[in-house]
């Protein structure tokens, strides 16, 4: 397969890595993916956004957002998006991970220091709009990580069963085409020694008779951000003033 260095002979136009923060690796927990996923979108536009890049904690999600996501047992990253439109994105350092389902810690809604607006779904199968998506922010994407092919990934352009049964939330963060194959940049939550320094490249523009491998375009999500951020008082609390 080669070595894992990400664009080895390839054309990515991908986003600029100032706007991530870094790996993390949840393989053993994955019912927290979903949270993964949403928090590295938002990460992503609030840097776009606002020009800081803030990590941001999953382990809110996880405790807190129970109106319909359920923590370690899994969610969805919209829902997860409109618990953050409600209530706001709290620093990790003021409550970070901890790899189990826990009780929400209620002063945490003092602490919140980055906000969204809305968020957008992209139409189902339409890999032209995920594009067009993909090409200005990262992407939250569901796709189906259970095969063996997919866990073993190691580095090229993965053109194997990844369909539409979707047990697994990531970030698409960008496109290209290598060796001839079209595909689009993922970023996982398996850790930098999982793929192509925890990245993989999945097949991109596959024809319908191909259905079982298009999972990724199936339930594409992004938020959406205008306003300014809370400000910090002198106190340590946050405002929107």
């Amino acid at each position: 397969m080669g070595g894992r260095g990400l664009g080895r002979q390839s054309t990515t136009p991908t986003l600029p890595p100032r706007l991530l923060t870094p790996i993390e690796d949840v393989r053993n927990l994955e019912g927290s993916c979903w949270a993964f996923s949403t928090i590295a979108a938002v990460e992503g536009i609030n840097q776009i956004v606002t020009g800081e890049l803030i990590s941001l904690s999953e382990q809110e999600l996880v405790d807190c957002d129970r109106s319909y996501d359920a923590g370690c047992n899994g969610g969805l990253m919209d829902y997860a998006f409109q618990f953050i439109i409600d209530n706001g994105g709290i620093d990790t350092e003021d409550y970070p991970y901890k790899g189990v389902d826990g009780e929400c810690n209620a002063s945490g809604v003092n602490a919140k220091v980055v906000t969204i607006d809305g968020y957008e779904d992209v139409p189902p199968f339409d890999e032209r709009a995920l594009k067009k998506a993909v090409a200005h922010q990262p992407v939250s994407v569901a796709i189906e990580a259970g095969g063996r092919e997919f866990q073993l990934y190691e580095s090229g352009v993965f053109s194997g069963e990844c369909g539409t049964a979707l047990d697994h939330g990531v970030i698409a963060v960008g496109y290209g085409t290598e060796h001839g194959k079209e595909y689009w940049l993922v970023r996982n939550s398996w850790g930098t020694g999982w793929g192509e320094n925890g990245y993989i490249k999945m097949e991109r523009n596959v024809v319908e008779n191909f259905f079982w491998k298009r999972g990724i375009a199936m339930e594409a999500s992004y938020p959406i951000k205008t306003s300014p951020n809370p400000k910090k008082s002198s106190e340590g609390y946050y405002s929107s003033a």
